[in-house]
């Protein structure tokens, strides 16, 4: 062997090997089933509160999931049926270690994703799967929809008998709403971009079945789909679509402490 490649073999060999980076984690925390029997707070029950505390009133493992990895309800397969059950709850509560800034959202994510791996021993993978979906389309005229000023807070409003009114919202917006109210996959297919104010009514649609609705009749889901068509002028089509699907591989119940 020639003496360069001799040195370059004794220099590979001397390389000491790199340790795995330190995963993010909380310094204490607490997991609890929750059993007050009160109604969960479903729009925001996470809070985080100056001095690095993170807490999570009366949640499912799927409600954490959801918010603190890159996945939607209605894209998550597998996994045990208590995930996702209102019988079992949970109360979270954890502490950052202490730092030199104020720690802002994106700061929490990967400390939540260590703690529910740790602690509900939760493992998942992501995958590629052709399903059914609706794909939201422009109709034969304009959308209805009304500009959004710059001024103006996003927000969805309830109303009386079901009625959402959006103001300052994207169709990414509507389609995200949609597809939680249908516990239905739906793609954007419309181009449209920027932000509007609009409103649906469902109690409007209130007639017999449509023929091209894909749901039963008079179901809240089937009124708002009426809505979106009738409306606003979009249509709902069924197809089949290549979609990111999270698959839960393993999740266990926390022990208390």
């Amino acid at each position: 062997m020639s003496k360069p490649l001799l040195l370059l073999f004794i220099c590979v060999i001397l390389v000491p090997a790199q340790p795995p980076p330190a995963r993010a984690e909380f310094e204490v925390a607490s997991i609890k089933p929750n059993r007050s029997g009160l109604a969960p707070n479903r729009i925001n029950p996470v809070a985080l509160t100056p001095g690095g505390r993170f807490t999570a009133t009366n949640v499912t493992l799927v409600d954490l999931i959801v918010r603190f990895y890159p996945t939607r309800r209605i894209q998550m397969q597998g996994g045990p049926g208590w995930i996702d059950s209102d019988s079992e709850r949970f109360d979270v509560v954890a502490k950052a270690p202490a730092g030199e800034r104020a720690l802002q959202y994106a700061d929490f994510i990967p400390m939540v994703q260590t703690l529910l791996e740790d602690r509900f021993k939760l493992a998942l993978h992501r995958e590629s799967k052709s399903v059914q979906v609706l794909a939201l389309l422009v109709g034969k005229d304009p959308p209805k929809l009304q500009n959004s000023k710059d001024d103006e807070e996003t927000a969805v409003r309830p109303g009386e008998r079901g009625l959402l009114s959006f103001q300052r919202m994207s169709v990414i917006g509507l389609v995200n709403t949609l597809s939680n109210i249908l516990h239905t996959p739906i793609v954007d297919q419309t181009g449209l971009k920027g932000s509007f104010n609009f409103t649906l009514d469902p109690s409007m649609g209130e007639s017999p079945k449509a023929a091209d609705s894909p749901l039963r009749a008079d179901s809240y889901g089937d009124l708002m789909i009426r809505a979106v068509q009738e409306q606003l002028g979009f249509k709902l089509e069924k197809q089949k679509a290549l979609l990111d699907i999270t698959v839960i591989d393993h999740a266990e119940r926390p022990t208390e402490n």
